[in-house]
């Protein structure tokens, strides 16, 4: 079967998980964190959403290391469900801040 493309690109801001953010799978070692996006819904009510994401790239987590609560960012990766206990994630492939125009 072809590989199914399930890359996505999304924005918003750094939100780091409270607790334990790192994890090992069968794909290595990651630091889990958050994409945090406020908007309005359809129904006109205001909504945030935390999406799930996880870096397994040491030059990433490296990266978000550095990074501050809240900042803007812009993110590139593959949309991915757990083993385990099917999660829904981005695996991040690459990450940077949001350019702000």
């Amino acid at each position: 079967m072809e590989k199914l493309v399930n890359d996505v690109y999304l924005s918003g801001v750094l939100h780091f998980i409270k607790g334990d953010s790192c994890g090992e799978n069968r794909l290595g070692k990651y630091t889990e964190f958050s994409l945090k996006r406020e908007y309005r819904d359809m129904d006109g009510s205001n909504r945030v959403d935390f999406l799930r994401m996880r870096a397994f790239d040491p030059e990433v987590i490296q990266w978000l290391e550095k990074q501050e609560e809240n900042t803007p960012i812009w993110v590139a990766g593959e949309l991915r469900s757990s083993l385990g206990s099917g999660r829904t994630y981005v695996m991040v492939k690459k990450v940077q801040i949001l350019n702000q125009l």
